[in-house]
């Protein structure tokens, strides 16, 4: 009978032990998450200061990078994408033109249209900002959306002349979002396109340089509202 007495406090003794040991294994688990939250947070911020470098080297299409972001988040969204992997599209997208860092001031800041050589100057920026991503290993899709966001559906594109499916999806998002911007925003030697127009024109080439299932996605959110007039 006299070891049944001990019987409950040894019971209490063992539940304290291990609430201790849960508090202690919460808190380093918190520990753990923060620091985790930290080092997110320090490579969103890098991206982004790079990003901004890269706009600021073309002063005709500042902030082309953070549109093509959002465009190419909504897309992503709308296309049955998780938030975690709506984040990731967001950085891959920012960084899709960091390979025109290499390119001459006199050929990315002309006001005129570029001449046959000096497009394939330009041209290299997709195959450069792969190289130059390409050995991230903590975010390896960085490089996918700097090398193929130029690659056409019907194998036209550059630098690989890949086609379809070939053309990784998060690449084919990007180039339309790209796409879209670049034709609803100002350029030196084009004016701006109304919101129909560059719809209209990007359904044009869906199936040939876009693919047509991003095509229609976009399509959606402008008839949602969710891409309008007002300008990102």
């Amino acid at each position: 009978m006299k070891h049944w007495i001990w019987l409950p406090v040894l019971l209490i003794a063992l539940l304290v032990a291990l609430f201790i040991m849960y508090l202690g294994l919460r808190k380093r688990n918190q520990r753990l998450l923060a620091k985790k939250e930290e080092k997110e947070q320090f490579i969103r911020q890098v991206i982004m200061a790079f990003a901004k470098c890269i706009d600021m080297k073309d002063e005709y299409t500042n902030g082309h990078s953070f549109r093509v972001a959002e465009y190419s988040v909504l897309l992503a969204d709308k296309m049955g994408y998780t938030e975690e992997e709506c984040k990731d599209i967001y950085n891959i997208a920012l960084l899709h033109d960091i390979g025109k860092i290499s390119i001459p001031d006199r050929i990315l800041g002309k006001p005129e249209k570029p001449t046959d050589e000096e497009y394939e100057i330009l041209r290299e920026h997709a195959k450069k900002g792969y190289d130059i991503l390409k050995d991230i290993a903590i975010m390896p899709q960085l490089a996918i959306g700097a090398g193929y966001h130029h690659e056409r559906m019907d194998g036209k594109g550059y630098p690989r002349g890949v086609k379809g499916d070939e053309i990784p999806l998060i690449a084919q998002i990007i180039a339309v979002a790209d796409t879209f911007d670049a034709m609803y925003s100002t350029r030196p030697y084009r004016k701006q396109m109304d919101l129909k127009e560059a719809v209209e024109e990007l359904k044009r080439v869906s199936g040939t340089q876009l693919s047509e299932v991003v095509v229609s996605k976009l399509e959606e959110l402008v008839e949602e509202g969710r891409i309008s007039e007002i300008k990102l």
